[in-house]
């Protein structure tokens, strides 16, 4: 079913286990007896609430820019008979049909992977632009007019593993043209294209990467690798110790290798985290910034819009530093093209650097933490224990979600990737509407993508 589409031709149903049925709701006794009653009765609508016990389905909602297809959905690029243009935008949520149980999802650059812990044949799939194999070998359709390649629909990437149904995908990431598949026991893979040596690969001259079968396996690591990063043409890798390891363009520093060259080869970063047991990397575009178990934040890459003005007056670092920010123990971060956002262990978001940050058209560039009030991510007297769990960000926007499943987005709203339903930039947070509780969120240039436990 289709989202938006909840409303049936003659009865309406609001589908749930464990729900009840009130048939002719708030009718009386009218003149004529209780057989007209009972006729009116029988030809009410029936509503079916869902109750406590319900059981909810994983779903996968999308909006933003459709024409690049990482939207997954054929008929927004390509419109069927009897419509004349196709879809430019689709502005607010929009169900994904899937048939697996996704557990982890990615936005690249006008690209999207997903991923499910599934032990079958195909877990994961790519739809999008493909100009690069970032989506694997793929029969991709051509637009003459763009330039570029792209899949209309999840496609499956074939992974060449060991032992196929055995190994289970953890997670993807997405960077401008590359992308990285984090396996349980197999390590690491990557794809697309290679130019800056983000795959961790050895830089070929005159490399060809439309319509390659291309897809490395990489094993630098003296660590398992518990998670991967792709920045704009750069990968990160955080081992289960705590370590992080690098490779990539490295012209701003956001190797964090000590040098502005690129590396083709995963290298160990040291700095202000060498021997810090990290647990969080992030990056999206050409900055970076880690968290460690102690709560501490540290950074390093480009620092052009004031996001490590704290601890330099030039814009790159090249190593990482400790950001002495005086906000509270830090449990996740988002770090996007401009701007950063923190979460701490009470709850509260801090943002700085430059663009629209959340706190209205008054605030565009700081360099230092700014607040942004609780009560915009659903605090209030009658929820007080409203608190926001996870962030998440694209190049210039960023998503927030609470203990409650509901999400909330602020930034600039390129071709509709906020999914408020309407084009306009967002100063402050605002809450999307999804139908379901909302697990988690992944941000692009200009789309977006949730993974959703659903009634519907």
């Amino acid at each position: 079913m289709a989202a938006g589409s909840l409303l049936g031709a003659g009865r309406r149903r609001l589908l749930g286990a464990a729900g009840g049925s009130l048939r002719g709701f708030a009718k009386e006794a009218r003149p004529g007896g209780g057989r007209r009653v009972r006729e009116e009765d029988d030809s009410a609508p029936v509503y079916q609430y869902a109750g406590a016990r319900a059981r909810r389905k994983a779903r996968v909602f999308v909006w933003g820019f459709c024409h690049s297809g990482a939207l997954g959905v054929p008929s927004f690029a390509t419109p069927l008979a009897g419509y004349r243009t196709r879809r430019r935008i689709q502005p607010t949520p929009y169900r994904l049909e899937t048939e697996d149980t996704i557990s982890s999802a990615a936005c690249g650059y006008g690209f999207t992977l997903i991923s499910s812990r599934t032990t079958d044949i195909t877990k994961v799939w790519g739809m999008g632009v493909n100009k690069d194999s970032q989506l694997g070998f793929q029969r991709s359709r051509r637009d003459r007019t763009k330039g570029y390649e792209y899949v209309l629909e999840p496609s499956p990437i074939p992974l060449p593993l060991d032992t196929p149904q055995k190994t289970r995908v953890l997670q993807v990431s997405c960077g401008r043209a590359h992308s990285l598949v984090l396996t349980d026991n197999e390590g690491v893979f990557s794809m697309g294209n290679n130019s800056y040596g983000q795959c961790g690969r050895k830089v070929i001259e005159g490399e060809i990467y439309r319509e390659s079968h291309k897809i490395h396996r990489l094993q630098e690591f003296s660590g398992r690798v518990v998670q991967v990063v792709c920045g704009q043409d750069h990968s990160l890798f955080r081992t289960e110790e705590g370590e992080v390891y690098s490779c990539g363009w490295g012209a701003d520093g956001q190797t964090g290798l000590g040098h502005h060259n690129i590396t083709s080869v995963p290298t160990k970063l040291g700095g202000d985290i060498g021997g810090v047991n990290i647990v969080q990397v992030a990056s999206y575009g050409d900055s970076c910034l880690a968290v460690s178990e102690e709560g501490d934040l540290f950074g390093w890459g480009n620092s052009e819009y004031m996001q490590l003005a704290c601890v330099t007056e030039t814009t790159q670092i090249n190593v990482p530093r400790h950001l002495p920010f005086k906000i509270g123990k830090i449990r996740d971060a988002a770090c996007g093209g401009t701007g950063n956002a923190v979460l701490n262990e009470e709850g509260n978001v801090f943002v700085w650097g430059y663009g629209i940050l959340g706190k209205g058209p008054n605030l565009m560039e700081t360099a230092t933490p700014e607040l942004i009030p609780a009560t915009l991510f659903g605090l209030s007297e009658f929820s007080p224990d409203t608190r926001v769990t996870r962030i998440r960000c694209g190049i210039s926007h960023f998503a927030a979600l609470n203990n409650r499943g509901e999400l909330f987005v602020w930034g600039k709203n390129i071709r509709g990737c906020l999914g408020i339903g309407r084009m306009e930039d967002q100063y402050f947070p605002w809450r999307v509407t999804v139908p379901g509780e909302v697990v988690d969120v992944a941000c692009g240039v200009d789309h977006m993508i949730t993974l959703v436990k659903s009634f519907i």
